[in-house]
């Protein structure tokens, strides 16, 4: 039997279509063959069943959403309190001392972190107490020297006199540095730029030559008694060896920087620095005649630093420019 199609006769179905030839028996198959093709209608997306998955993905997410947010929150919570912590400490070596709470692992790290803050403030605080005693100790020498003097010849008297006059200045410069460093201010947060006016008249009250070119508010977090003394010794240099100073205070990012600018001769470049070494006087300065005990750019860098900022020197157009950086206060750093 033949596997050809007779013309004219429909071909069989395809393999995606379903075939269907109604009735049968002798009559049926006596007739001419007929076929019915089904084809199954594409589903719309999504279907039933892809919105079932659907719905249960996002009632699984609500419920869990919210529960996985608290429980990072409360891992993260120690960890900003730490990063709190360690800007506090750099703003205030007497920073209070950490609380401990979270989990075991925050609460050894809480541990470890105040024994080294506890370490520093006593190493700081011994060598500011050994540095205070050894100061104190030289003025027992100092005075048998000055009896001594006195039965000198007059041609080495008035030349030693002087010389024991400079170290009793020095060791009273330093007793004072000690005593401000041991009893601390307390920190409070104001407005730079009302200690900028203040200090600013005063030295014009007593009849130095200091303009205030520029002030703009600067919220700090600072000892007030200890940042007018800084930004007097500032002003003070300035009028000494350069004739007057001018003055001015803005905001940098998350600084406050005062400016104290004088119209002297300046200093080379290999003196900016060197010139905040205790007791360091630049040639020009011994040679200017000017009385000092090369320890108040000292002073005033440490009471920066102890602020968390820093004072530091450039050469300007005409003279020098002394710049005092310190943070803002943390509320306004985060604004």
């Amino acid at each position: 039997m033949s596997d050809t199609t007779a013309p004219g006769s429909e071909r069989p179905a395809t393999p995606d279509a379903v075939a269907v030839s109604p009735g049968g028996g002798a009559d049926a198959s006596e007739a001419a063959p007929r076929w019915s093709v089904v084809r199954p209608a594409p589903e719309p997306f999504p279907n039933a069943w892809q919105r079932r998955v659907l719905l249960w993905f996002l009632l699984a997410a609500a419920i869990v959403g919210p529960l996985g947010w608290l429980y990072a929150r409360r891992l993260v919570r120690p960890l900003s309190g730490f990063a709190r912590a360690a800007e506090q400490l750099g703003r205030d070596p007497t920073a209070p001392i950490l609380a401990l709470a979270g989990p075991a692992e925050v609460g050894r790290a809480a541990q470890a972190f105040n024994r080294m803050q506890s370490r520093l403030r006593s190493f700081v605080d011994d060598r500011t107490a050994m540095i205070g005693a050894i100061s104190h100790d030289l003025r027992t020498p100092l005075t048998r020297m000055r009896f001594r003097i006195e039965d000198a010849p007059d041609e080495l008297r008035t030349g030693m006199l002087q010389d024991v006059e400079e170290m009793e200045t020095m060791i009273s410069s330093v007793l004072a540095f000690i005593r401000d460093a041991s009893e601390p201010g307390t920190r409070e947060v104001l407005d730079l730029s009302s200690i900028v006016e203040d200090v600013v008249e005063d030295a014009v009250f007593v009849g130095r030559e200091v303009t205030l070119v520029d002030t703009r508010p600067a919220t700090v977090d600072a000892d007030a008694i200890g940042l007018r003394r800084l930004l007097g010794n500032l002003i003070e240099n300035a009028v000494k060896y350069g004739g007057r100073a001018q003055v001015r205070l803005f905001t940098e990012r998350q600084d406050a920087v005062a400016e104290v600018r004088d119209d002297g001769p300046g200093l080379p470049d290999e003196e900016l620095e060197r010139v905040f070494q205790p007791f360091y006087r630049a040639p020009a300065a011994r040679s200017s005649g000017q009385q000092g005990s090369g320890l108040g750019l000292a002073v005033c860098r440490s009471i920066a630093r102890a602020h968390g900022g820093d004072v530091r020197l450039a050469r300007g157009e005409r003279g020098l420019v002394a710049q005092l950086r310190l943070p803002l206060a943390l509320e306004v750093s985060r604004a």
